[in-house]
């Protein structure tokens, strides 16, 4: 199994990607003064977007037939889908970690609403996992402290990166999502309860990356696919590749 985040080599070639220069024009001249980040009318549009997608989160959460629980005529976890739902919990709270730190550093509404979607899909993932009796591998942690070193590492680039400006952690967040759309479609799992969890992640993660790309290319700063190819990011954003 392979998982993207503890690959050194994606954080290296995340680092030719992501953008670390001043928010650009477009968000500052579409500025109504109002002191709200919703940026004018762009910001308004994006949160709008963000709204109807967060309750697509919801979803995630708390609908979709077996998603969170495991079916009735499923076997009990292998060993693999056992690691699998560790690892992704890992991860899922490493999102959530780095976008509340974001939301913070930009107070910027997009990273906020997009946290509280990686802290749901972190429900959900550990819902699954007690119900096939799992236990949480994320009881007792600090927020931004991983056992897994490649996972620290990667945390602590992305946060240096996505600290430097607004544009910086919006291509973070780009990247991110990009990554778990990888990671999540690499996944060979045994249970369809937890296959069916990981479609809905996906695209929960598909929503997030076009709003990251949609606000660069607003701004003016093109988003170069790291993960996966430019034509598929192109494909779920909408946005023409660079």
């Amino acid at each position: 199994m392979t998982i993207a985040w503890r690959t050194a080599a994606w954080a290296a070639a995340a680092g030719a990607a992501l953008i670390a220069v001043p928010v650009g024009a477009a968000w500052a001249a579409s500025s109504d003064g109002s002191g709200d980040d919703d940026r004018g009318a762009y910001g308004r549009a994006m949160g709008g977007m963000m709204r109807a997608w967060h309750d697509d989160d919801d979803d995630v959460a708390h609908g979709g037939g077996c998603l969170g629980t495991a079916a009735e005529d499923d076997a009990p976890a292998t060993d693999a889908d056992a690691a699998s739902l560790a690892a992704t919990a890992e991860e899922e709270r490493m999102a959530g970690d780095l976008y509340d730190a974001l939301a913070d550093a930009w107070d910027l509404r997009t990273f906020a609403m997009v946290a509280h979607a990686e802290d749901m899909h972190l429900g959900a993932v550990l819902t699954l996992m007690d119900a096939y009796g799992l236990n949480d591998p994320t009881e007792g942690a600090v927020a931004g402290v991983y056992d897994d070193a490649d996972l620290q590492t990667l945390y602590d680039d992305l946060l240096e990166r996505g600290t430097a400006s607004e544009t910086g952690a919006l291509a973070v967040g780009a990247y991110v999502e990009e990554a778990d759309i990888g990671d999540l479609r690499a996944q060979d799992v045994d249970s369809a309860s937890l296959a069916s969890l990981y479609a809905r992640l996906e695209h929960a993660s598909e929503h997030h990356l076009t709003v990251f790309v949609r606000a660069l290319d607003a701004d003016g700063q093109p988003y170069e696919a790291t993960v996966l190819t430019p034509a598929e990011v192109a494909e779920i954003t909408g946005v023409p590749a660079p």
